[in-house]
């Protein structure tokens, strides 16, 4: 195993979190703009993004999984066989969560704005 600096993994860390932001703020401004509700939980969008990814990066780096044998033979004849323990693609999980999570936020604001604005078309309709 290659040695790594604590330095380094908080940088590499700092830097998934930043890329992350971007990726719920550009899962976020669309749906906000979409749905009409405002840019008020852009902020919001932002850290689930940086949380849905980090959580899904750790999560699935953290998960066991089923033995995942891979063969390769080599030109000279010789067949190498070595297995993983946990799942290979990470950082695709951790993706879907940062676009996930902010979407999710934002469908559940337009959901609770309809409620709203529901209830005063209904109440604006009572008196009249």
């Amino acid at each position: 195993m290659i040695p790594v600096s604590p330095v380094a993994g908080v940088v590499v860390f700092i830097g998934f979190a930043i890329f992350a932001m971007a990726i719920g703020a550009l899962t976020g401004w669309p749906a906000w703009l979409t749905t009409k509700g405002g840019p008020g939980g852009l902020w919001i969008d932002l850290f689930l993004g940086s949380f849905g990814f980090l959580a899904g990066l750790l999560r699935s780096i953290l998960m066991p999984w089923p033995r995942n044998p891979v063969y390769e033979k080599l030109d000279s004849g010789v067949t190498i066989a070595s297995t993983m323990n946990k799942y290979q693609h990470p950082k695709r999980v951790a993706i879907v969560m940062a676009v996930l999570l902010p979407l999710r936020h934002e469908l559940y604001r337009f959901k609770r704005m309809g409620a709203k604005n529901l209830n005063q078309d209904v109440a604006s309709a009572s008196t009249h």
